[in-house]
């Protein structure tokens, strides 16, 4: 008992081994210190999954009041692995009754976990809870995390300074180059998102150069056959930066990726007959084309286009038989379905819908598809970041109404709130009032009037009450004419300051017709929300040739823009990382089972016009921006 007491004393003593210090209790056995030491190793390496098995199989072994130092290092192995549900389990698990360096590595943890949970303002607070300076053996990892919260909350001149005083520390060159492959991710997100990138008066030349940068990122992201030029500006205006050696070896080769296209191209999508079908499909060749005219001619593959119309699985077969290296579509999940029944896929193969589920993973076959159930879930996601943990959820009663409850509700109590209550309306319907009040229990109110009046025989002056346990309201439509109608409805209700949100379904691009959405919050395409130079550029022709499309189905045009972008990435794509890419549709991120994810925008209707918003909540008491 007192030598497996020892190997536990020694387990849990990692905190005072990182600090310099030794245990206290005597020497421990080699076996508990190669463990340690493999641990440590390991994190070094980046072996982050490995080092926490390590850590969380010795704290099965020790007593509870010992087993809090290890269940933390574990815990932030799994969050620096990008494991958030192992992370939060054991991170939850671990107490306050910690040393005061054990302490700070807990906070960092708390922070991390926000960051993976995109909770940036949650990581800055946590980060403004350590007494600075920061432990010299933990100023790197706390400064990483203070960028990239930076960087997430929309504050890239932060993000930027913090980084290079955060170099200052570094010793390697891999050290070195992550600390800049961050700062380049951060441009690159914040200026696809609309972020001024201006660098402040005073600004030192190292960082006002590293914003400049964001032009060239968004440009590399949306067209970039047109990067070359923005990057060698770059490098005429600052050629002492330190970034150009990052784009010699980091940004020019993936350039080079960006632009190798297979050399035959086969789009399918339902482009014959009549009605909504046939006009998504052509809504999304359109932006297809338009991205595939940005290359230059002599640089064009082969492209050809197919009408589904024929049944998805021979069309594709047909594809490939005229020399295919790379297959885009079908666009619906039938065609999806019967295409993936008739495997094998022997060709890279985009489809424009959703997998079925019972399918898991599809050597050649990736994913990509517009998902109004992702837009839920971001939702619930931000309405528990904005501390609005109770609601209720109205909806059309119908599958697609049922699919976005389902995810909307699955999310916000997943994430510790709550719905007083969902409401189901009739989706063809043209008032709205009967759900709204059920929904805000004013039919109840009333009942209980008209009993009383009955009761006494007497009318009497009344106002109905509405409840008072909602902190917001999320609504779902299926086009904006239904938000137009149903939104009133609850601002007859509601007091002006209750917060609403839905899904991007519920706008349409309107000079008049938006003002009665006015407060509505919900997440959208960057196309949307806020379009940098490059996505303005392509609105304006689709606008001008085709304006109706423009207005009603934008956003597939989009859809087919960046599908058509993303076919260099995906042609050599490795399943085991993940891939970002700043697309007009959203932050795209490939995962390993080669579904393409969507992270939005926000926007908000103020004044019968869509305005940006911040990407997290703004109720909240705004972190401070010290390194």
């Amino acid at each position: 008992m007192q030598g497996n007491r020892a190997l536990m004393v020694v387990a849990a003593s990692v905190a005072i081994f990182a600090a310099g210090c030794k245990t206290a209790h005597g020497p421990a056995s080699p076996g508990a210190q190669n463990l340690v030491a493999q641990a440590e190793r390991m994190v070094r390496e980046h072996q982050f999954a490995n080092a926490a098995h390590i850590y969380e199989d010795l704290a099965e072994h020790v007593a509870p009041d010992e087993r809090d130092p290890l269940l933390l290092r574990a815990a932030r192995a799994w969050l620096r692995a990008d494991d958030l549900p192992r992370g939060e389990r054991l991170l939850n698990q671990v107490s306050d009754k910690l040393s005061a360096a054990d302490l700070t590595l807990k906070r960092l943890a708390v922070a991390e976990a926000a960051l993976l949970d995109k909770r940036p303002e949650r990581a800055l607070i946590e980060l403004d809870r350590i007494p600075q300076p920061y432990p010299r053996e933990l100023a790197s990892e706390a400064l990483e995390l203070r960028s990239r919260a930076q960087f997430a909350y929309g504050r890239p001149i932060g993000g930027v300074t913090t980084a290079l005083d955060r170099e200052k520390l570094l010793t390697t060159p891999d050290e070195i180059a992550r600390n800049r492959k961050m700062i380049w991710e951060g441009i690159q997100r914040s200026a696809a998102a609309g972020i001024d990138m201006q660098a402040p008066p005073g600004a030192s030349r190292a960082v006002a150069g590293w914003l400049e940068l964001g032009h060239a990122a968004v440009t590399l992201a949306r067209n970039p056959f047109a990067a070359q030029t923005a990057l060698n500006d770059w490098r005429t205006k600052y050629p002492e930066h330190v970034a150009n050696e990052f784009l010699t070896e980091i940004v020019l080769p993936q350039l080079r990726a960006e632009t190798a296209y297979p050399t035959d191209i086969a789009l399918i999508l339902p482009l014959s007959g009549r009605g909504q079908a046939n006009a998504n499909g052509v809504a999304v060749r359109d932006g297809f084309i338009a991205a595939f005219m940005q290359l230059p001619v002599d640089r064009r593959p082969v492209l050809r286009i197919y009408d589904s119309a024929p049944g998805a699985a021979i069309v594709h077969a047909q594809a490939v038989a005229n020399g295919a290296k790379f297959i885009v579509g079908p666009l619906y999940k039938p065609e999806v379905a019967a295409m993936v029944a008739a495997q094998p896929i022997t060709v890279p193969t985009l489809a424009l819908n959703e997998i079925p589920e019972q399918v898991t993973s599809v050597p050649n076959l990736f994913s990509f598809w517009v998902d109004p159930t992702n837009e839920a879930r971001q939702v619930a996601a931000r309405v528990v970041a904005e501390n609005q943990l109770h609601g209720i959820a109205i909806l059309p009663n119908d599958e697609w109404g049922q699919r976005l409850y389902k995810a909307f509700n699955e999310e916000l109590t997943a994430r510790g709130g709550s719905l007083a209550t969902s409401q189901f309306y009739d989706p063809a319907a043209i008032d709205f009032s009967r759900p709204v009040a059920d929904a805000l229990l004013v039919t109840e109110s009333q009942s209980r009037l008209a009993a009383v009046q009955q009761a006494i025989g007497t009318k009497l002056q009344f106002e109905p009450r509405v409840r008072g346990d909602i902190e917001f309201v999320f609504i779902a439509t299926h086009a904006p004419q239904q938000g137009r109608l149903l939104r009133p409805a609850l601002r007859s209700y509601l007091s002006a300051d209750m917060p609403v949100y839905a899904t991007s379904d519920i706008y349409e691009p309107a000079r008049t017709a938006n003002a009665d959405l006015n407060g509505v919050v919900f997440p959208d395409m960057p196309w949307m929300i806020a379009p940098d130079d490059v996505s303005t550029q392509l609105r304006a022709t689709l606008q001008k040739y085709w304006p109706s499309r423009e207005r009603e189905r934008g956003r597939l045009y989009a859809f087919g823009f960046d599908a058509y972008r993303l076919i260099p990435r995906l042609q050599s794509v490795d399943r085991n990382s993940v891939v970002n890419v700043s697309g007009l549709t959203g932050r795209l991120a490939i995962d390993s089972s080669g579904r393409i994810r969507r992270d939005l925008d926000w926007g908000k209707i103020v004044g019968g016009q869509l305005q940006a918003v911040s990407a997290v909540a703004t109720t909240q008491v705004a972190p401070s921006d010290k390194p």
